[in-house]
């Protein structure tokens, strides 16, 4: 069954942040998760995101269908020059360092270790996709495909946008052959033994859309 037609693409608002949490949590579990319980990763991912809506390093989408969130990705670009971050007072932060706490110095330190091993820092004329996951529920049904159509016309709306890119791990199949369906093509294939061991993945597709 293919939905997208139905499916609305906005911006991420602060009653979404527990459902796209959670469908951080459904995506990339498998590559977080050491040491930590279902729940407190849970909470990690909806800690990131304030801050990511905070700091303005990203702009988070989600396609809803009705009140649901059924899907979200996560669009990067070169800050121009001259270009000041929103900044983030003390008192903004003191959740994230009760949720550390509550988590453990240990286990949070891995937590953002591997999303820093994971992050990319998009180049002029780059809209990088930092994240893309879809409910588990509605996998194989369009919602995917949809947000990534979306993403690629926004790519050609935005001044000074010359490609998109993502990243994909050589292990996801499924995903890298609908990325190279939508026109996208692996500009270099990236190999580290500390990722290998990090992710226990050997290696990553560096991919890009242009035109």
């Amino acid at each position: 069954m293919i939905i997208h037609p139905v499916v609305q693409m906005e911006r991420m608002k602060e009653e979404h942040q527990a459902s796209v949490s959670q469908l951080l949590f459904q995506g990339f579990c498998s590559k977080f998760g050491a040491n930590l319980n279902d729940a407190q990763m849970v909470m990690l991912f909806e800690m990131c995101l304030s801050l990511d809506e905070q700091q303005g390093k990203s702009e988070r989408i989600v396609a809803m269908k009705e009140d649901a969130v059924l899907g979200s990705l996560s669009l990067q670009l070169k800050a121009r020059s001259g270009e000041l971050r929103s900044s983030i007072a003390v008192t903004e932060l003191l959740p994230l360092w009760k949720g550390i706490q509550d988590v453990g110095w240990r286990r949070a330190l891995g937590f953002v270790l591997r999303l820093a091993c994971l992050s990319h820092r998009p180049v002029r004329g780059e809209m990088y996709i930092a994240d893309i996951t879809v409910h588990e529920r509605f996998r194989g049904t369009g919602v995917g495909r949809a947000m990534l159509e979306w993403a690629l016309r926004e790519a050609v709306t935005r001044p000074g946008v010359r490609y998109a890119s993502l990243h994909v791990s050589g292990s996801n199949l499924g995903a890298k052959r609908l990325y190279e369906c939508m026109g996208f093509r692996t500009l270099e294939v990236q190999r580290s033994s500390f990722m290998t061991w990090l992710f226990e993945e050997p290696e990553w597709n560096y991919m890009i859309h242009e035109g």
